[in-house]
């Protein structure tokens, strides 16, 4: 055997680090393609937090590919309504998700959903080692071999990076961070409240914007509400170094009447709050050997384009579907990079347009954000917003 051809079906050994949508979504992909998976995982139980996902293209399809498609909920409420809040605190109708784009159904659903369904598919399958994570890598011709932090070894076939966009393995194996990453000059924070917002019912979202300012908060069927928050800073890496509490105070003093002070109080009271810099990465390519990144440590592409969890379950089952295929492992990872990036390239672009709809720059984009919402209800309008959307 040489270094560029696999073992036969069922003696191949993949570890996979990080046990997120993308980590998940290889393990199973690979166990069902006879593949011998192992997680390794630094936190030190599963993390089943974060934002709402819109759930369609690539990664509807390969949901339905995988089987776990049925056990996905749609979390939007039918009599849900969508308002804009304006200068004032005042409630207007707001643009609203369509049921179909890019030629799939969409789902509004949670990350925990995603994650959820994934980690029941594979827990009887898979074994997941938690408080753990890569210290060294080596590779030779037939193997990579891994040093974990609590001294272990592990070797295998296939080393699957997919411990997200601060990724251990994208630093061990292709170079430090900042050699990749491209940040924007955004910060954003997340949580799941604790209790409904007063003046909106079950199933209604909100969101308050402003140019370097912007606060979503989504209601969904049999979930409590989710806080999103996003603001402009000239130094992001020093603004998530502060306190989440002192820091989104700061920002957003005085902005969306009652609605933004409820959710700064839940951020408050929440054990677990997402508070970070947004940032995309660039890579020229995904793969060193034995070693490839999936998900956000090989392409992240920011909220704003909407596709990080579905890029990363199409990304895993479409990688096993080519390891299947071919024997050759370079081919392999050659044909699945080639297949993907297109996706990647052109969602990486959209989250640069779409970042203004989240969070206008100025007030010209505020107004035009406006004049789109309320041109939304002409077919014209319709179709740029479901083109925006998508």
């Amino acid at each position: 055997m040489t270094s560029s051809t696999l073992p036969p079906q069922g003696a191949r050994r993949a570890l996979i680090v990080g046990s997120g949508i993308s980590g998940l979504a290889a393990a199973l992909s690979l166990h069902r393609a006879g593949w011998r998976p192992l997680i390794i995982e630094r936190a030190p139980e599963r993390r089943t937090g974060g934002y709402f996902v819109r759930f369609n293209g690539p990664g509807y399809t390969a949901a339905e590919r995988l089987g776990i498609l049925e056990s996905l909920p749609d979390r939007r409420d039918p009599q849900g309504r969508m308002f804009e809040v304006d200068s004032r605190g005042r409630l207007t109708p707001g643009l609203t998700f369509p049921d179909q784009v890019n030629g799939t159904p969409l789902r509004m659903l949670l990350r925990s959903d995603l994650e959820r369904v994934l980690y029941e598919a594979v827990q009887d399958l898979v074994e997941i080692r938690y408080d753990t994570g890569p210290a060294t890598i080596a590779q030779d011709r037939d193997r990579v071999t891994v040093t974990l932090t609590d001294g272990s070894v592990e070797s295998a076939d296939l080393l699957i990076g997919a411990d997200g966009i601060h990724s251990t393995v994208r630093s061990l194996a292709f170079g430090p961070e900042d050699l990749y990453r491209k940040d924007f000059d955004h910060v954003v924070a997340a949580c799941v409240m604790d209790r409904p917002l007063p003046g909106l019912r079950d199933g209604d979202s909100a969101v308050a914007t402003a140019p370097g300012r912007s606060a979503w908060i989504n209601s969904y069927r049999d979930h409590l509400p989710v806080a999103f928050l996003l603001y402009r800073t000239d130094w992001p890496a020093a603004e998530i170094r502060k306190k989440p509490s002192v820091a989104l105070r700061q920002a957003f003093a005085g902005f969306g009447g009652d609605i933004v002070p409820a959710m700064l109080e839940a951020m408050d009271r929440s054990e677990s709050v997402l508070f970070d810099q947004v940032s995309q990465i660039h890579l020229s390519r995904w793969s060193q050997g034995r070693v490839v990144l999936l998900g956000d440590s090989a392409w992240c592409m920011t909220l704003h384009s909407g596709q990080g969890s579905g890029m990363g379950i199409a990304g895993a089952e479409l990688l096993a579907r080519l390891l299947t295929e071919h024997g050759d492992l370079p081919t392999a990872l050659g044909c699945w990079e080639q297949q993907l990036r297109p996706f990647v390239t052109r969602y990486q672009k959209e989250a640069l347009l779409m970042q203004h709809f989240f969070m206008p720059a100025n007030r010209f984009g505020r107004i035009a954000r406006s004049t789109l919402i309320r041109a939304a209800s002409t077919p014209v309008g319709a179709r740029l917003g479901k083109a925006l959307m998508g």
